[in-house]
């Protein structure tokens, strides 16, 4: 009994990846939240990022944007290289970080997509090395775009790259996400979404400041985090995510804070890939009804399979 479940389990699988990818979403946000999705006519904003997605979303400019290493030069050009954390390397041959002096308090990860990163904050041995390589090359043969649908990964050319570790090597840096939305008069709205207790196997605490930096609108698993003490570093940031959301009706824009610099972190189009959780206390309906997005024809377009979808050569031109 046991085998036959896993093996329709397998097969029920297999059909669903067969699936264009609007429907598989489909069915993984009914999975997830018990209903469909408004996708024709969004109006929480999982169902616009899902919009996005499918429908309105401008994936080559986006792969630039998310990719790790083309958007330091963008982000150097509109607010200033000194809020980029250093790099230290980046390279499409991962047997080249073996040639660095020292890989001591460094993070290395791929620019193509999120999730996959490795942490030294003392020299690893020549074992681990040998791993990091392996792990490395793995990352390199993965499409980013396949994890969760989202067609913009598909135009980043995979590489390695290797930051300085900014933070002081006892706690997980914490995250500061600023979601943006564009108002179209030259006003944001936004919501701060600030992510710690990363390290350890228990769940992320998570605060949402919505439209202010000084009382909280809803928290999750709460640990006593206060942001009072960085909050003149913190409106410094919110004024640079403006100018970073400038050109978009909706962006994520991320931050670190390490003995008062702000670093950045990355821009992000499509969060959770239109399937957030966490988003309670209204906050779904809320944060979609900040979301003016433009919009194209009710009627939804054929939706397209994974493999109906050529991606356009990398963009390497600086922007």
């Amino acid at each position: 009994m046991f085998k036959l479940k896993t093996e329709l389990r397998k097969g029920v699988l297999y059909l669903l990846k067969k699936m264009p990818w609007s429907c598989q979403d489909r069915i993984y946000y009914f999975h997830k939240f018990r209903k469909l999705p408004n996708i024709r006519q969004p109006k929480l904003f999982n169902e616009k990022v899902l919009y996005r997605k499918f429908i309105t979303g401008d994936y080559v400019r986006y792969g630039i944007l998310s990719d790790k290493i083309l958007v330091r030069d963008y982000i150097s050009k509109t607010i200033g290289e000194e809020y980029l954390i250093p790099l230290l390397h980046e390279t499409a041959d991962p047997i080249t970080l073996l040639g660095l002096k020292s890989l001591k308090n460094t993070v290395i990860k791929p620019n193509h997509g999120s999730g996959m990163v490795e942490i030294f904050l003392d020299e690893p041995d020549c074992i681990q090395k040998q791993l990091l390589i392996k792990r490395c090359e793995e990352w390199l043969s993965r499409d980013f775009s396949h994890e969760a649908r989202e067609i913009h990964y598909r135009y980043i050319k995979p590489r390695i790259l290797v930051e300085q570790y900014v933070g002081d090597g006892k706690f997980a840096a914490i995250d500061y996400k600023f979601h943006m939305f564009n108002k179209k008069d030259g006003n944001y709205e936004y919501v701060l979404q600030v992510i710690y207790n990363r390290s350890g196997n228990s769940p992320l605490s998570m605060n949402f400041y919505v439209n202010n930096l000084s009382h909280c609108f809803y928290k999750i698993r709460d640990t006593g985090l206060d942001i009072s003490s960085d909050r003149e570093t913190l409106e410094k940031a919110l004024e640079l995510s403006k100018k970073l959301a400038s050109d978009f009706d909706y962006v994520r824009v991320d931050w670190y804070i390490s003995e008062g610099q702000i670093y950045f972190g990355e821009l992000t189009f499509t969060p959770g890939a239109g399937m957030v959780t966490g988003l309670e206390q209204g906050l779904d309906k809320m944060m979609g009804d900040m979301w003016l997005q433009e919009r194209k024809s009710a009627a939804l377009p054929r939706a397209h399979r994974p493999e109906e979808i050529t991606p356009l050569p990398a963009v390497f031109k600086k922007i």
